[in-house]
């Protein structure tokens, strides 16, 4: 996760830092969009049609962002069982 061998940085801190990627900024750029649509809803400017549909591609979008996440999240997952798998596999076999 980090390099725990820095001395500048106390050991706890490297657990906090997150990796933002480019999926994370759009996913928030799109929640952005999501209610700034329905506040121009509710201030009565577009017609409804157009603000729902527009709406509704934003919330789709940001769904698929979310699916696409919890999928890399299970194959990660998957592979780390997989591995643990074949280690404790290995142990048995040594006894």
């Amino acid at each position: 996760m980090g390099n725990y061998n820095n001395p500048s940085c106390p050991r706890d801190l490297h657990i906090i830092k997150m990796k933002i990627k480019i999926e994370d900024i759009i996913f928030w750029i799109i929640i952005l969009l999501i209610i700034a649509a329905a506040l121009w809803l509710l201030s009565g400017s577009p017609p409804e049609t157009d603000a729902l549909i527009s709406i509704a591609l934003f919330v789709a979008a940001s769904e698929l962002l979310i699916w696409k996440k919890l999928f890399d999240i299970d194959k990660r997952t998957a592979i780390s069982f997989e591995k643990v798998k074949s280690e404790l596999k290995d142990i048995k076999n040594k006894l």
